[in-house]
């Protein structure tokens, strides 16, 4: 069963940073994962994520919107 994040949300999912699969609705409104564990790599250009294995479901303070998202 798939996930989905909304938009205002800030995780991973939502995050421009956040390299994993995902898509987005019709409306660019949600992130659609197939699970909220569902890993990805931080492609920060720096910080303590940087490059680091994320679930979906994570957070953290460096977050900025996936640009798919309205």
């Amino acid at each position: 069963m798939s996930q989905q994040y909304p938009c205002t949300w800030k995780q991973c999912a939502t995050c421009a940073f956040w390299i994993g699969p995902r898509d987005c609705d019709y409306f660019g409104q949600y992130a659609i994962v197939s699970s909220g564990t569902v890993e990805g790599r931080c492609g920060i250009l720096s910080g303590g994520w940087k490059g680091q294995k994320r679930q979906a479901c994570a957070q953290c303070s460096d977050w900025q919107k996936w640009p798919v998202l309205r």
